[in-house]
């Protein structure tokens, strides 16, 4: 629609009288005032058209301009405008590094946003200290977040902003990094084979055949338990005292002797004496393993016994090593290896230990002590009842630990008590959906002030949790109570029959109907009630707590009625017919129904309140039909 042109206000005609001049001079100053063409602007009216251009107003197009209604034809906004403060920078942003997971937090000191118009927290992540190269990987309303399944033994670098609710991001926080653990599977993997590669852990892995010692005066075929004979066997020949040796090379027995000076004999050559002589002063010099190494001997033999029992063969066997060796590029091992070995029909099982060192001119030197067992423990001196440290099949079991810093794949923590945990460093975000039940939580230990507000709603609790004993006598409030369909207990009921009568001709009397409760308190209610036989007229009703007489009378003798001074007396309506009712005169006939009375009073003392209804009958025993008496109980200060 085209904008109304405000023409020129013409000047005041000369040939008007005095009065009238001054009364049109004053109007058209008025006037331009109004326009802004005379006087201060400030004073200027705005128009409609301007509101609405403005956006200070908007247009009704149901409900146009219209003097004759008092319609305006405009509104204001029904939307303010967004709040359009620049968001702060986050403080404070730390991370943790876990296995696959970073934790990322800030503003932990308050953990609320220092802003009002706060919406979200964007998170930027990278591989490298530029911001330039960061990616957004998530959002959050809270002021921590869990970057999920990145890679093992990597670092990686943060960054968070806020973001206000008119979508306008603040400055960046400081920037914050953290490495991953490694992945602990592939390490102990690396690690099983570097140590598989050491000196010495071969003889214990493949359970080399321990040596046997063979006590008898000709060369043995078969061990003693007629097993076949090993390359690490010994023969202690018992007519000579003489130790021999299997050889691998022929699978025969060889004299244990220092083949060093055999050689050198072999190849010596004399002069000036006797071959004889020669060889007897050589012979002196050849070491065997004769009687005179008996001691020797019984320790070898020791090493080995076989026992029969029930047809099966038992061995048992000890097999030690002491060795050192070098070679020419300047590497040299050390070692000792302890091996213990039994055997029976069909079964075997071995358990060792090497205990070495070795030193490289290349890579520098080590030491290590390895074991081999189905079970392993470390036994306490003082107390053989539990061992504090146990291998069995796998798993290791440690009764008491203290460690400094620990990584745990998976954990299962069986016992974890809240002086365990700092104050404020477990909240909803850290714990992940439906983690927690019922069964998790002792009773007693989560109140009210351990409840952010707002942050249970009903979606959270089940249907029927919450009993009246689960909640602490005054912690319901007005406002804690946000529901459309309040069901509140009621005390009365529903009373019919010749319970509420007999009324007499002119015979008035007080009749009993229902207690609607007890104790001191705001009282709530309606009272109904119904027609039955015959006409019950002049009707009040009565809420008392003493004695009220209840006599029934007759030729037309009344029971004085009540009044709010009288004794007992908590509450006395007027008669019905001055209630909300459509009941003329006060009375009930067959067809006669009060609807639902209001009624409420205070109480202020301990007893119980009765429900009484005042009446005659116009003729004898007569009858209301029912009454439906229900009210509620609310406490008064």
């Amino acid at each position: 629609m085209a904008e109304t042109k405000v023409p020129a206000i013409k000047n005041i005609p000369a040939q008007v009288d005095t009065e009238t001049k001054l009364a049109l001079e004053s109007m058209k100053e008025a006037i331009e005032v109004r326009l802004g063409r005379r006087g201060d602007e400030l004073d200027r009216a705005v128009t409609l058209r301007e509101l609405i251009e403005s956006g200070l107003a908007t247009t009704l197009a149901q409900e146009p301009y219209n003097p004759n209604t008092g319609a305006t034809g405009f509104a204001p906004l029904r939307e303010k405008p967004g709040d359009v403060v620049v968001p702060p920078a986050p403080t404070v942003l730390t991370a943790s590094g876990l296995f696959t997971d970073v934790l990322l937090s800030w503003n932990q000191s308050t953990n609320t946003a220092p802003y009002g118009n706060h919406a979200f927290t964007e998170i930027w992540r990278s591989q490298s200290e530029e911001l330039s190269s960061a990616v957004l990987v998530g959002t959050t309303s809270a002021f921590i977040y869990t970057d999920k399944g990145i890679e093992y033994d990597s670092t990686y670098y943060y960054w968070v902003r806020f973001v206000s609710t008119s979508n306008s991001p603040g400055p960046w926080s400081n920037m914050a990094s953290a490495t991953t653990v490694e992945n602990i599977g592939a390490t102990m993997a690396a690690l099983s084979e570097t140590l598989a590669d050491l000196p010495g852990y071969n003889l214990i892995a493949t359970g080399a055949a321990a040596a046997t010692v063979i006590k008898q005066s000709s060369a043995p075929s078969t061990r003693t338990d007629g097993s076949a004979l090993g390359i690490h066997d010994f023969w202690f020949d018992t007519d000579d005292g003489q130790i021999y040796t299997r050889n691998a090379a022929n699978n025969d027995w060889v004299a244990g002797r220092d083949s060093t000076l055999v050689n050198l004999f072999g190849a010596t050559s004399f002069t000036g004496s006797t071959l004889t002589a020669a060889m007897a002063s050589a012979q002196a010099d050849i070491v065997t393993v004769t009687n005179a190494q008996s001691s020797t001997a019984s320790s070898l033999s020791s090493l080995s016994s076989t026992v029969t029992s029930n047809n099966n063969t038992l061995t048992a066997s000890v097999n030690t090593l002491n060795t050192t060796t070098a070679n020419l590029n300047g590497d040299v091992n050390a070692m000792f290896v302890l091996t213990v070995a039994t055997e029976t029909d069909g079964s075997k099982s071995a358990a060792g230990m090497v205990i070495g060192s070795n030193a490289s001119s290349g890579s520098g030197s080590q030491s290590f002590v390895q074991f081999q067992a189905d079970k392993f423990a470390i036994w306490n001196g003082t107390n053989a009842k539990v061992a504090p440290f146990i291998v069995d099949s796998n798993v290791v079991y440690i009764d008491k630990a203290r460690i400094k810093d620990g990584d745990i794949t998976n954990a299962k923590i069986d016992t974890l008590h809240g002086g365990k945990i700092i104050a404020d460093t477990i909240t909803a975000t850290q714990i992940d959906s439906a983690t927690i039940t019922a069964t998790e939580i002792a009773t007693d230990t989560i109140t009210a002030t351990q409840i952010a507000g707002t942050t249970i709603t009903a979606n959270e609790i089940a249907a029927d949790a919450i009993t009246s004993d689960k909640i602490l006598a005054g912690n319901v409030t007005a406002i804690k109570v946000n529901t459309t369909d309040l069901v509140l207990p009621t005390n009365g009921g529903l009373v019919s029959g010749n319970t509420i009568g007999n009324f007499n001709t002119n015979s008035k009397r007080y009749a009993q109907i229902t207690s609607v409760g007890s104790g001191a308190g705001f009282y709530q209610g309606y009272v109904r009630l119904v027609g039955g036989t015959g006409q019950v007229k002049t009707i009040h009703l009565l809420f008392s707590d003493g004695t009220v007489n209840t006599t029934e009378t007759s030729g037309g003798t009344d029971t004085a009625a009540l009044t709010d001074s009288s004794s007992g007396v908590v509450y006395k309506t007027p008669d019905i017919e001055h209630l909300n009712t459509n009941i003329s005169e006060s009375r009930l006939v067959s067809s006669a129904d009060t609807a639902n009375l209001p009624i409420a009073f205070r109480y202020t003392g301990s007893g119980t309140v009765t429900c009484y209804m005042f009446g005659q009958g116009n003729g004898n025993s007569l009858q209301i039909g029912s009454a439906d008496v229900r009210f509620v109980k609310f406490s008064a200060n």
